[in-house]
């Protein structure tokens, strides 16, 4: 019996306590479930950042590989302008006759007549002067003729050093042509003082290697000035030009 109103004495105590401290442990959960709540919270804020700052990188990398894609394609775009202006820049003529140095010269676009002639070494003596503007605009791929004082059988296309384009097969062909009807003119003739290796290898006992002694000949000494001095060439005698002679002209 001691034992039984021991017990319940105990149990009405804790009761007590517990109705005392009932304030307190209201309080205890209610600020467990804060802390709790917050915690939550935060963690769900943290995420979201987290998944804002990757979709933010991944959007830059993009916006990264788009601006090198198109700068790429704007330095290719920039180098092939670049070479075409470089390649606007200049002009390539071919020029001939009575000049110390006949051959192919490289200029700046917007040269003159008179630039090429001073990049083939000058004019000869024997230059006709009156035959040529030598303030002509040069332009690419330009064939100029410098006639020889006193010469006949000067090309059609070249007398007053007009240029004439190769660029295309068309013209290639008048060249051609105005080269026949010369020819036909002087009866078949060579002209020694204007005549290409081509033409000069149509002669009877010249080739290529003679033809081209020809050529030297008449550039050192600034032309023929007769057909008979032809036989001051190296490797042309008296037989080879006693061959050759009625086919020659000046």
């Amino acid at each position: 019996m001691n034992q039984e109103n021991y017990t319940k004495s105990k149990f009405r105590q804790v009761v007590d306590w517990l109705l005392e401290k009932k304030i307190y442990l209201i309080g205890i959960i209610l600020v467990a479930g804060g802390v709790y709540f917050y915690q939550a919270r935060q963690n769900q804020v943290d995420n979201s950042a987290l998944l804002t700052s990757s979709q933010s990188a991944s959007a830059g990398s993009s916006f990264y590989s788009s601006g090198a894609s198109a700068s790429r394609g704007s330095s290719a775009g920039n180098a092939q302008t670049s070479s075409m202006q470089v390649s606007s820049n200049k002009v390539v003529c071919d020029i001939s006759g009575a000049v110390k140095h006949q051959g192919v010269y490289t200029l700046k676009n917007g040269m003159r007549l008179e630039d090429l002639i001073e990049c083939a070494g000058g004019l000869s003596k024997r230059a006709d002067l009156k035959a040529i503007n030598r303030s002509q605009l040069l332009h690419d791929q330009d064939k100029i003729y410098i006639p020889y004082k006193g010469e006949k059988n000067v090309p059609a296309s070249s007398a007053t050093a007009v240029s004439t384009s190769s660029a295309t097969s068309n013209n290639a062909d008048v060249s051609a042509a105005s080269e026949d009807s010369a020819s036909s003119a002087s009866g078949g003739q060579v002209n020694i003082n204007t005549a290409s290796a081509t033409e000069l290898q149509k002669l009877n006992g010249i080739g290529e290697k003679k033809a081209q002694q020809i050529i030297a000949y008449r550039q050192e000494k600034g032309g023929f000035k007769s057909i008979d001095e032809l036989k001051e060439v190296s490797g042309i005698g008296d037989k080879t030009f006693a061959a050759i002679k009625d086919q020659l002209t000046i």
